[in-house]
């Protein structure tokens, strides 16, 4: 398990530090090589399929780029960063190619899922900042598709998994969004949901809970339950919560350069993922155990209080 880590923070460093596209292009693979045993850590049928779609998915969007480089390289044409553009796209998990992303997290234990929304988008978005201009028009569909998908299919999903995926397809939207602005808020904004997206997932993996129906049957002490009502308001950028910052500065940044059609459609695509977030809550507090009167009397720790400021 360590040297898996220390492959990934490898990669990571030799995409942000590249000289050239074909370092960055052995840091993505080292990436993806780091990540497959832990798509097998627990062998069964349904995860030895998964990591097989995985590996494929990237060996497919690995070409692309390769491809891209390729042509960039003799022809000096469009088209290469085209290629390039398009396997990075996939890399990421941003929509229209988000398929392999819900196949893949649906059999990931929790743990491994947050390292797959987070970590492993890092690569992908520092070179999708260097390729942002390569076609403006592409871009801005890749950035409302991933809006879009993330906030209507995610209405439809009963698995915890699915609705935590869809919900960073959309984030994905936001990031590639804030990204063709400016670099230092895309940083502040993966920053803020890697937090803000690890308390949700520890209590998920704390408790085992896969699907939106286990919710009743799942007894949480109360400082418990409200931390997870808190993260998860905050994931969907409901204000005060930390959550809620850096969409306001995106969307200050947006209506500042005219983007008044794309802010809109952010702000309506995130109140649908804020209102899948306040489904599974309502589900839990108003039909199940989960009451903020019931479970386990529990003392406010001094851990509990700092998962309430980041949240």
């Amino acid at each position: 398990l360590l040297l898996m880590i220390l492959s990934m923070i490898t990669s990571i460093f030799l995409v942000v530090s590249s000289p050239s596209l074909f370092v960055a292009w052995i840091g993505l693979e080292l990436n993806t090589l780091a990540f497959i045993p832990l798509l097998l850590m627990k062998k069964t049928k349904i995860t030895v399929e998964s990591s097989i779609k995985y590996f494929l998915t990237q060996t497919l969007a690995s070409i692309l780029i390769i491809m891209g480089g390729l042509t960039l390289m003799i022809f000096m044409s469009e088209i290469g960063a085209m290629f390039i553009f398009l396997g990075i796209i996939i890399k990421l998990g941003g929509a229209p190619f988000h398929s392999w992303v819900v196949s893949v997290a649906e059999s990931l234990p929790w743990i491994s899922l947050f390292i797959l929304l987070t970590v492993q988008k890092i690569n992908p978005l520092f070179l999708m900042w260097n390729f942002c201009d390569t076609s403006q028009l592409f871009y801005n569909f890749i950035v409302i598709s991933s809006l879009v998908v993330g906030g209507l299919v995610g209405l439809a999903q009963t698995s915890t998994r699915a609705l935590i995926t869809f919900s960073s397809i959309n984030h994905v939207g936001w990031l590639l969004a804030s990204l063709n602005f400016d670099i230092k808020l895309g940083v502040l904004y993966f920053s803020t949901y890697l937090m803000i997206l690890l308390v949700p997932v520890l209590i998920f993996f704390k408790t085992n809970i896969s699907h939106l129906n286990q919710l009743p049957f799942i007894k949480m002490n109360l400082s418990a339950q409200v931390i997870l009502f808190f993260s998860l308001l905050s994931l969907g950028g409901l204000p005060p919560f930390l959550g809620f910052l850096p969409k306001w500065m995106m969307l200050q940044l947006l209506c500042s350069h005219s983007f008044f059609l794309l802010s809109l459609i952010m702000v309506m695509m995130s109140l649908l993922t804020l209102f899948f977030y306040l489904r599974l809550m309502f589900s839990a507090f108003i039909f199940g155990g989960m009451s903020v009167l019931g479970g386990e009397k529990d003392q406010l720790s001094f851990f509990h209080v700092f998962l309430f400021t980041i949240s």
